[in-house]
């Protein structure tokens, strides 16, 4: 019986291992094609629709997405992946943060004044701050910016230590598009407030004070940020943090002999820092904030494969989160009103669940185990997917190739965008042959990093491929809908995905891992400052940057660095988080060689490292 089951295993892999470099002459089942548009069009409907909220992590429409998803597999016959918890893998993430009942602002000026602030009127507390009590001595730190790219400091040569630090917003000469100083303006790392808290609580920082800088106070009325705002960082900063009105800032200003109106002048006119103690003022400042946890879940259903393969795995995934009702990531600022999220991501979500439901129709496929992955979390950061690699229901060595779809709602001139062709040895070709049988004119990128799920399957070196119809006006907006969406392009996305799937499932020699970094834009000069070249863990919540995993031939990897080791200080100053992690870099530039201090274990190592 063994040797029979030999031979056959032989005479199979030998039949098998001409299709590596051809794709699949097998006819696949012949489908009706209004009949598949009608359903995909039918799912679209329930997951962008109003009973989905968009699909936001805050909201209960992402838990009826998930029951949706978890029902539709049930109904094709897929495995779940546990008894206890069916066809959902939960994790948890730290949520929104919410203001306790206890805070208030009194300042105390040079000649016995003791003015107590009205939260929402003249204050108003920033929710990525941390809970505290302070009563400290005033100083002016401009913008809170400390950057290689360009050359700015407004820390240099003042004194912060314990002190309260007022902050201005956005950048100097931020309105002035004709000689900016900062390159990308609001998209430059030094407009971001945490980056600039995170550069003050680095100086130690007693609190911060962030106030309007003049030309956005002029658009919006020096209105103050709602507390909702700023609370859905996952990532606080270790002070606490209010913002209040220019006329405030301005009375204490006084007793410098300046005003904020003199100062952003000045630094707007000299393109430097102007920083200053302001003499006589005090701050009492007390602030209580709570940070809960939120349950979220990916959607994971199972086909088990046959024959010498059944024990490796090809993973077909879409992330189904979306932005809710205005969530971060929103290109609708200051509206709330659902995010749809129709092409992204219900476009690959129905992509992925069209799939199934095909591969459900084939009881004696041979070949490797499928298994159909909806991720959550995607939006704040690939969360999702990072989990499942961190905790993978089927061994990540045995994972064969990943397939992601995300964004394939917009087919347009039957353009389609395919990330990873270069991630296995065999794939470019592969996809020129199906792009061209299935009428696409196909935009290929080598590699399998990029902003969405499959980066972290590439990150732990499994090939990958990423399917994309490209972005679009409506991208991240609560006008990204159903009725915008080519339903047609989707099926015809479907068509080409099932054969690329169902070579994949059986194809030998097993795709062959190439790793292949991010192409640099020539001429484009990076405007988030130096890189490691680490993903982190998200989900951690200790102190420090959990590596998650190191890209190859990247700074981390030659200095030494490896997953799970903890970066707890670069440079001589500490990392608490992502955030300080952030600021830090940004006071460095390509080039620099510095120190970064690492937790591996029990052992604290210090390694050399010159960035890129």
């Amino acid at each position: 019986m063994l040797r029979i089951s030999m031979r056959f295993a032989k005479l199979w892999l030998l039949l098998t291992a001409s299709l590596w470099l051809a794709v699949l002459t097998v006819p696949l089942v012949a489908r009706d094609a209004r009949t598949v548009e009608s359903r995909i069009l039918e799912d679209l409907k329930y997951l962008a629709g109003d009973q989905c909220e968009g699909r936001g992590i805050y909201t209960q429409g992402i838990n009826r997405a998930a029951d949706y998803l978890a029902a539709e597999l049930k109904k094709l016959g897929l495995k779940p992946i546990s008894a206890e918890t069916g066809y959902f893998q939960p994790f948890r993430i730290v949520g929104q943060a919410k203001l306790g009942k206890t805070h208030h602002l009194v300042l105390h000026g040079p000649q016995g004044q003791r003015i107590t602030l009205e939260p929402g009127k003249h204050y108003q507390v920033v929710a990525f701050g941390s809970s505290g009590q302070v009563k400290a001595p005033v100083v002016f730190a401009g913008f809170g910016i400390i950057s290689n790219e360009p050359a700015w400091d407004d820390f240099a040569g003042l004194d912060v230590a314990g002190k309260v630090v007022i902050v201005l917003r956005r950048l100097p000469r931020m309105g002035h598009a004709e000689a900016p100083i900062f390159v990308g303006g609001g998209d430059h790392p030094a407009a971001a407030l945490q980056n600039k808290a995170a550069n003050a609580a680095l100086r130690k920082a007693a609190a911060v004070i962030f106030v309007n800088d003049a030309d956005l106070a002029a658009q919006n009325k020096d209105e103050l940020m709602p507390f909702d705002y700023t609370a859905q960082s996952r990532e606080p900063v270790q002070v606490p943090m209010v913002h209040i009105k220019r006329a405030i800032v301005d009375m204490m200003l006084a007793a410098a002999g300046t005003d904020l109106k003199t100062l952003e002048a000045t630094i707007s006119r000299e393109a430097r820092p102007k920083s200053l103690a302001v003499p006589g003022w005090r701050v009492e400042l007390q602030v209580e904030i709570a940070r809960e946890y939120i349950s979220l879940k990916n959607v994971i259903g199972v086909l088990e494969g046959k024959g010498p393969l059944a024990d490796e795995t090809v993973i077909i995934g879409a992330h189904y989160d979306h932005l809710g009702y205005g969530e971060r990531g929103s290109l609708a600022r200051g509206v709330k009103a659902i995010h749809y999220g129709a092409d992204d991501n219900a476009s690959g979500t129905t992509a992925v669940l069209e799939l199934a439901r095909r591969f459900a129709e084939m009881p004696d496929r041979q070949g490797r185990r499928l298994v159909f992955i909806f991720f959550s979390g995607e939006e704040q950061g690939l969360l999702g997917s990072r989990h499942y690699c961190n905790q993978p229901v089927f061994p990540l060595e045995k994972t064969a190739v990943m397939v992601n779809f995300d964004m394939v709602g917009r087919l347009r001139d039957d353009k389609l965008t395919v990330y990873g062709t270069g991630t296995a040895k065999g794939f470019d070709k592969l996809i020129d042959e199906l792009g061209k049988k299935h009428g696409f004119q196909i935009s290929k990128v080598a590699t399998g990093f990029g902003p969405s799920d499959h980066a972290a399957f590439y990150g732990r070196k499994i090939p990958v491929f990423h399917f994309f119809t490209g972005t679009h006006p409506q991208y991240h907006r609560p006008t990204d809908t159903v009725e915008t969406i080519n339903v047609a392009g989707i099926r015809r996305i479907a068509d080409m995905g099932e054969e690329l799937i169902a070579h994949l499932a059986m194809v030998q020699p097993r795709p062959e891992y190439v790793a292949v970094a991010p192409p640099a834009k020539p001429g484009v000069t990076p405007a988030r400052g130096p890189r490691l070249g680490i993903m982190p863990n998200y989900e951690d919540t200790k102190e420090g940057v959990l590596v998650e995993d190191v890209l190859p031939d990247g700074p981390a990897a030659k200095a030494g660095i490896q997953r799970g080791d903890r970066i707890v200080e670069i440079a001589g100053k500490p990392v608490n988080n992502l955030t300080a992690y952030m600021a830090v870099m940004a006071g460095l530039k390509a080039g620099d060689k510095t120190e970064i201090t690492v937790l591996r274990g029990e052992k604290r190592l210090k390694l050399q490292v010159e960035l890129r």
